[in-house]
């Protein structure tokens, strides 16, 4: 016998609304197609009602029904359109799907109320220091020595470690629950994949129940608690595929703003609605991250109260790749990839990103070994812009691993000397390999997972990385509000910033040079306690050969002092201060400060 009653429902929101001992489930579904309520038990998770939406109960291509008499807490349900089966992209919890590789899920009926207790720090962009992560892979491995790997919680636990980095804001690869199970056809048949990334449509406002211990809802909300606390950001990624609404879009980043308080979202998918989500009031002063984007298009010719966009910037990667192995007529791109700063729009940049080598297979493989992808070695890309330094993969040769710590030194000293907002690869700071995988996606296992005995192993890198992090945040300099200008504006003697060749003001871009100088002029900027910074001089050459370099002077009464190399020893670079030259050895960098 029937024991609930039903009536048109609410068509003003879609999704589940409870009510007291009722519920309303409003579907945009086929009108073509009859629908159907699925009605489960929440404690056996057995099927009990069927609920048809009658033609009557429609308003355009919207479904709505309340069901009266039911306890919504007691109860699950699915979405059936004609015989597909499908769980309400609207809904805001699910049980099941708990498990990574296993979608048992089923829709619930309560919306979740979260109370994140510490407000968002709010991080200029220019003060930034963003950190690229999978939650399941950052902490899957034993040696990450975390309660509960692979989880929002073993994120959590490791917010110390990435403080101490120096890290202010973590881009965290999709965390919404995806499905992660991937049909992969071949000619012998089709087996199953698991999707580590998570670059696929899943259950948009739900936080991933395979990423928690029991509690998706209430551990995602803690992790963010507890960034906030430590005065830390943290950046979602969402994928969506083609053709999704753009009122859907914003009501997902919308929901995650107000309930969970995240401070942006990287936006992926194609034919994205970019500029009705920048533009969204509620989204604009939240961090909003493109791969492309039309800035023309948002704001015109204008700048905007608040810059609210970031772009992900791919030719700053390839262009400092090609450059770091000594490629020829890179210096006018590199050069102005570094000054880069605009006004309406950040600039993300990176070295290394989640497609692609980590830094330590960049300097150790020239093509990509995705064998065990299954797809004989067809996928990821072939456009790495990589150098083995001398042997591919592995190797014992000192000079060889000599050559690839002083390279990923420069690798790194080129995106943190860079205006630009710097994305630092997890891993990367500590030489994570991915034994020259290039293309992870489906790789769940120790390929993907961080090792993090390499904090041990790799401890000089590591050391670097932390301190190369600091001077970078101690000197505005390095990370202005405002793109330099390149000229006297204050009449201090020296312009904001300059170039130069082996000879002071001398500068030469030509296409066969592999070397130039800039320099910072701190008068320009207000460093701690209001003074101004410190003037520096850097001297990039990623030449074969080393090369004698020759600065502008020094300020009065100030002389200058190597604070910063790539190379160690004999590769560290000299300094005569009576002939004012500096020797930069081959393939390094070298800065000093006026003191």
């Amino acid at each position: 016998m029937k024991k609930y009653d039903t009536c048109k429902g609410d068509f003003a929101k879609l999704g589940p609304v409870t009510d007291g001992n009722e519920a309303t489930v409003s579907v945009a579904s086929d009108i073509e197609r009859p629908l159907t309520l699925e009605l489960f038990s929440k404690k056996d998770r057995k099927r009990l009602y069927s609920i048809h939406y009658p033609k009557d109960y429609r308003v355009g291509a919207v479904h709505s029904v309340t069901v009266k008499g039911i306890d919504p807490k007691n109860y699950l349900y699915k979405l059936k359109s004609g015989r597909q089966e499908y769980i309400d992209p609207y809904i805001k919890s699910i049980d099941g799907n708990n498990k990574f590789g296993r979608r048992d899920g089923i829709g619930g009926f309560e919306t979740p109320v979260t109370d994140i207790k510490h407000k968002s720090p709010h991080i200029e962009w220019e003060d930034m220091i963003l950190y690229l992560l999978n939650v399941r892979a950052f902490t899957m491995d034993s040696s990450s020595k975390v309660k509960n790997a692979g989880t929002f919680d073993g994120l959590k636990e490791k917010i110390p470690y990435i403080k101490k980095l120096g890290v202010t804001s973590i881009l965290m690869q999709p965390a919404y629950d995806f499905d992660e199970i991937t049909e992969q056809k071949s000619e012998i048949g089709s087996k199953q994949r698991l999707n580590l990334w998570g670059y696929v449509s899943g259950n948009y406002f739900v936080p991933k129940p395979a990423y928690s211990v029991g509690n998706p809802i209430e551990e995602f909300a803690s992790l963010v608690d507890e960034l906030h606390k430590n005065k830390m950001e943290l950046i979602m990624q969402f994928y969506f595929t083609a053709g999704t609404q753009a009122g859907f879009i914003i009501e997902v980043l919308r929901y995650w703003l107000l309930n969970f308080d995240v401070d942006g979202f990287e936006v992926m998918g194609a034919d994205l609605p970019f500029r009705e989500i920048a533009k969204d009031p509620y989204l604009l002063d939240t961090k909003l991250l493109f791969t492309e984007i039309d800035i023309d298009a948002v704001y015109g010719r204008t700048a905007p109260a608040v810059k609210n966009i970031g772009v992900m910037n791919d030719p700053f990667m390839y262009d400092m790749r090609k450059y770091l192995k000594g490629d020829e007529d890179m210096l006018s791109s590199v050069s102005k990839h570094i000054l880069a700063n605009p006004e309406r729009s950040a600039l993300i940049n990176y070295v290394t990103t989640y497609y692609g080598f980590t830094l330590k297979d960049l300097v150790s493989f020239e093509r990509k070994h995705n064998e065990k992808n299954g797809e004989n070695g067809t996928d990821g890309s072939d456009y790495n812009y990589s150098w083995n330094c001398g042997e591919e993969g592995i190797s014992r040769k000192k000079a060889v691993n000599s050559l690839r710590l002083r390279q990923m030194k420069n690798a790194m000293m080129l995106l943190l000397l860079s205006q630009g907002v710097p994305m630092i690869r997890s891993g990367d700071e500590f030489c994570n390999s991915q034994r020259g995988n290039n293309n992870a996606w489906c790789q769940d296992n120790k390929i993907s997972y961080l090792d993090w005995n390499d904090i041990d192993k790799n401890k000089e890198f590591y050391d670097f990385m932390r301190s190369l992090i600091a001077l970078r945040k101690e000197h505005p300099v390095f990370h202005g509000r405002y793109a330099k200008k390149m000229y006297d504006y204050i009449s201090c003697g020296a312009p904001d910033v300059s170039f130069h060749g082996e000879q002071a003001w001398n500068q030469s871009f030509a296409n066969y040079n592999r070397h130039f100088a800039v320099m910072y002029a701190g008068a320009y900027e207000k460093a701690s306690a209001g003074r101004c910074d410190d003037d520096f001089y850097i001297a990039y050459n990623m030449h074969w050969t080393g090369h004698r370099f020759h600065p502008p002077k020094a300020g009065k009464g100030r002389k200058w002092e190597i604070c910063l190399s790539s190379g160690n020893g004999r590769e560290s670079g000299i300094y005569d201060a009576d002939k004012n030259e500096l020797a930069v050895y081959a393939r390094s960098i070298v800065m000093l400060r006026a003191i």
